[in-house]
């Protein structure tokens, strides 16, 4: 890519226009001129003419080249190296000596990709350095697009209240040196990221300007950070959590609350106080909370699977838990039901080791119902699990899946009739911890998406219920079909063949602790079934308050149940187990756990369980209690994160008005200047128009005095007629209904017509206009808000000119269409013009054409207009000396402005721009004339 690079570099170099100091050094063609002349399209006349003259050959090179320059706007040494290699000409010699010096100047002024993107950046550190609102922040976006190291995003998220905004700022603009120092094409991802953030978005603009067809290097494969993970399941896992830290460093609002529900299984008590003590800010609280949670999956890949779970519990944050998730079980395969290995056997599994998949279960203390002996007797034991018991399973979950789809097929078809927030309404009343991911959900397909995670491949019945609601008549009888057979199957399906067999009828991200809830019950494995299960469950739900969910079921002696029960019903779930505790132990219930704790056990004294009825109590007087300490509180962190985030807007609100306070000072600084500069030069005029004055009266004096003596006095008084003229001489001055025309005005016309000049009037005109009319006129127009179209003809403007209105130019809100033209600008006024138009927020039309003073020199300035403004719509640059490099510039800056609809060129460049390899996508916006 490098080599690629600089070979477009040198075909550019190449169509460049030579000078005539090149030419004359390099290019002797002594005798053959006249030929060259020829073969380089020249006028015969004016070559025989330079012929005729007199002079050495030497001299009349020079001549032949200087009118191929002047009067070919296309002129390149590509070309000059062709007409050499002409037959007709024969100095290949002289072509391959001029060609070689070219590759030697080319490979001397040269600049690789790699180092033109350090000088781009370092260009531009201190623009940023100025910008950079949420140093903290932008840190964040860089590390999920892999532009900063883990370790400097550890350091910028440290919290440190003896570091400033400053150092912060140092700390990450030297990182971001060092990647592209390392990696160049990284700068381009810089960009992107600094492009989203307000404040840095006009500078990431300039550096994508300046980047976005930068090429890769050959020799330089840098992967910068996604090495630094390696390729373990953690590495994966941390990839996964960096591809959305954008979007959690964004949407985590309330990072108190979702540190405390990832403490113990994720994060540790230190962190969770870290957190605690920030969370005077959101944007502090935050980091902290993401840091400890890259942690903890870089020490354990699943533990992104319980950061999942919290995500979902909030809306905000919802959407962000179901992509990672979905990233994550494409790489890990979930639920892979294929495998070989499972299908020939599977180990027998006591309670405490029983979930290996589920890390929360991991740390479950051993039951104290199956003691040692009963483990060893057991855990070495693999019983063969027969083939066709894992087909049932499989047909089982098939026969969900088609049931689910038909169902949700009669819901969509209905999507019309029925109203979606209502049925997300409904199903937030029954599953309070499924609204925050219903939240964003728009379609009934997307809702019962998420409701279906509520059942299980043998219960339907939350589908059943949402479509008795909405009165779903032709599902019903899909739904009674499925439930006979998921009966069916419950009834022969023994525990002891359900080892380890997930229920769960999606993919599921591993429970939280104090979510997941044990049953053990004293059952022969073999002699139970499925249905069993199912009947001791039911028992707990007469009122649906607690919303059980069966995940697993595995085997030691006795048969053990895991399931699932949101936060907010465990200590409801609690106070019905253990009140209905009499029925449960005649059903064989051993042993009742919630998170770590052993809450019943039937080998308990009854001392023992006497003390857990005394705390039941205990539990049911201070129950309304609790709940109410825990509603304010989480009132008062919603309210405290609102807040906390409504100041560091407040701030950064702040912090933009301080940019932009300092932009206009500069601005007005220009202005002073500018001013200052009018005032001198009117000092000089006054001090003029004085001496003039003065003249004028000695002369009507002397005039007065010889009055007597002389007899033509008319003749005297034409040449006071005369000397009066000279002095001040007045234009043309035409009105129309909308508009004024001035031909040569002088300042006072100027002035009487700013006087006259009333709403209406929207178009003013000037054509052969003087400096100090122009130096007087426009800056006044400007400051107004009446013309929207000034045309400015044959008034040719300087550099001091266009500087005495470009303040104004810069501010206008009423200029639609600027016109100058006829030879009126030239590169220095048009790099002028662009910069004071790059603030204007008005300006629709420019048209520059008919000035051959205008060269390939301002297209930079030009190109970099068009990649800042956003309303110029048209810009008209025919016939004008850009070269085919020039208009090549242009055209590459239509790739990233999306408003300007024409660009006017020659004609001449219409083959340079077809060739483009991006011209498919502008030419519509190209014309050439």
């Amino acid at each position: 890519m490098a080599t690629q690079h600089k070979k477009s570099s040198y075909n550019s170099f190449l169509s460049a226009t030579p000078t005539i100091k090149e030419l004359t050094e390099y290019v002797d063609v002594s005798t053959n001129w006249y030929i060259v002349g020829t073969m380089l399209d020249l006028d015969q006349k004016r070559l025989r003419s330079i012929k005729e003259r007199g002079g050495s050959d030497t001299d009349k090179i020079i001549e032949m080249f200087n009118l191929w320059l002047t009067t070919t706007p296309t002129a390149s040494r590509k070309q000059v190296l062709e007409t050499l290699r002409k037959k007709v000409v024969g100095e290949n010699t002289l072509a391959d000596e001029y060609e070689k010096h070219l590759k030697e100047l080319h490979e001397a002024t040269y600049t690789p990709p790699s180092t033109e993107a350090v000088y781009v950046l370092q260009s531009n550190i201190q623009s940023l350095n100025e910008a950079l609102v949420s140093p903290v922040q932008v840190s964040q976006l860089l590390y999920c697009k892999g532009c900063i190291s883990e370790a400097t995003l550890d350091e910028m998220e440290r919290i440190d209240q003896s570091r400033s905004l400053d150092d912060k700022k140092t700390t990450l603009l030297t990182a971001i040196q060092e990647t592209v120092s390392s990696d160049y094409r990284k700068l381009k991802d810089i960009a992107t990221v600094l492009s989203d953030v307000e404040e840095t978005r006009d500078i990431a603009n300039e550096i994508m300007s300046n980047v976005e067809n930068m090429p890769e290097e050959e020799d330089q494969v840098v992967q910068l950070f996604t090495q630094e993970m390696g390729s373990s399941d953690e590495s994966h896992a941390s990839n996964v959590l960096r591809n959305n830290y954008s979007a959690l460093s964004q949407s985590i609002t309330e990072p108190v609350r979702m540190a405390r529900l990832l403490h113990e299984e994720v994060i540790s008590d230190e962190a969770l106080s870290r957190v605690i003590s920030t969370r005077g800010s959101v944007s502090d609280s935050r980091a902290v909370l993401l840091k400890a949670v890259r942690g903890a999956v870089h020490s354990n890949y699943k533990h992104l699977e319980l950061f999942v779970t919290v995500l979902r519990k909030f809306s905000k944050t919802a959407h962000i838990g179901d992509a990672i998730f979905e990233a994550y079980t494409k790489h890990f395969n979930y639920y892979d039901e294929y495998s070989e290995e499972a299908e020939i056997h599977l180990a027998e599994i006591p309670v405490d080791v029983m979930s290996e998949e589920n890390s929360q279960l991991k740390s479950m203390p051993t039951s104290s119902s199956l003691d040692d002996k009963e483990i060893n007797e057991h855990n070495d034991n693999k019983i063969l699990f027969p083939r066709d018991m894992r087909n049932k399973f499989m047909k089982m979950r098939r026969k969900f899946g088609s049931t689910v789809l038909k169902v949700c097929h009669k819901f969509v078809c209905r999507e019309n009739v029925l109203n979606i927030d209502e049925m997300k309404e409904l199903i937030s009343d029954w599953f309070p911890d499924l609204k925050p991911q219903l939240s964003y959900k728009n379609t009934v397909g997307e809702v019962l998406k998420v409701l279906k995670r509520k059942c299980s491949i043998i219960d339907i019945s939350p589908l059943e219920d949402l479509a008795s609601e909405f009165d779903i008549e032709e599902a019903k009888p899909i739904i009674k079909s499925f439930k006979e057979e998921a009966k069916n199957f419950c009834k022969s399906v023994s525990v002891s063949l359900c080892l380890d067999e997930k229920l769960q009828a999606v993919a599921t991200p591993s429970r939280l602790l104090c979510e997941t809830v044990v049953f053990v019950f004293n059952w022969d494995p073999d002699e139970h079934t499925l249905q069993d299960i199912n009947d001791v469950l039911f028992e707990l739900e007469p009122l649906h308050k607690c919303h059980i969910q069966m995940d697993k079921v595995g085997t030691g002696q006795s048969v053990v149940v895991a399931c699932y029960c949101a936060t907010e019903y465990t200590g409801l779930l609690i106070m019905d187990v253990l009140g209905m505790m009499d029925t449960l132990q005649r059903k064989g219930l051993k042993e009742f756990i919630v998170g770590n704790f052993t809450l019943w056990n039937a080998t308990q004294v009854v001392s023992k369980n006497t003390v857990v009825t005394d705390i039941l109590v205990q539990i049911n007087d201070l129950k309304a209690a609790l709940r109410d300490r825990d509603e304010k509180i989480m009132a008062t962190e919603t309210e405290l994160a609102a807040f906390m985030e409504l100041s560091e807007n407040r701030l950064k609100e702040i912090e933009a008005v301080k940019i932009d306070l300092y932009k206009s000072q500069r601005i007005n600084v220009q202005k002073e200047e500018v001013i200052t500069e009018l005032k001198e030069k009117i000092s000089i005029l006054f001090e003029e128009v004085i001496e003039k004055e003065n003249l004028l009266k000695q002369y009507l004096e002397e005039t007065d005095s010889e009055e007597s003596s002389y007899e033509g006095v008319p003749e005297a008084d034409e040449s006071l007629d005369t000397s009066t003229s000279i002095v001040q001489e007045d234009g043309e001055v035409e009105w129309s209904q909308d508009g004024v025309h001035l031909l040569n005005p002088s300042v006072d016309q100027c002035m009487e017509v700013i006087t006259k000049l009333e709403d209406k009037h929207e178009i003013m005109t000037l054509t052969d206009s003087s400096s100090d009319s122009i130096q007087f006129l426009i800056p006044t127009i400007l400051e107004g808000r009446t013309i929207k179209r000034l045309v400015v003809l044959s008034a040719f403007l300087t550099h001091d000119d266009i500087l005495s209105f470009i303040f104004q130019l810069s501010t206008n809100k009423s200029l639609t269409m600027l016109q100058i033209s006829n030879d009126s600008i030239s590169d220095d006024g048009v790099v002028a013009l662009a910069q004071s138009l790059q603030y204007n927020e008005t300006l629709e039309y420019l048209q520059l054409q008919y000035n051959r003073g205008i060269t390939s020199a301002c297209a930079q300035s030009i190109a970099k207009l068009l990649n800042s403004n956003k309303t110029l719509t048209y810009l008209n640059l025919y016939d004008t000396n850009i070269d085919s490099h020039g208009a090549v510039i242009l055209s590459e800056s239509l790739q990233t402005n999306n408003t300007l609809n024409l660009l006017w060129l020659d004609r001449q460049h219409k083959d340079t721009c077809s060739a483009l390899p991006y011209f498919e996508q502008i030419k519509n916006r190209l014309n050439f004339w």
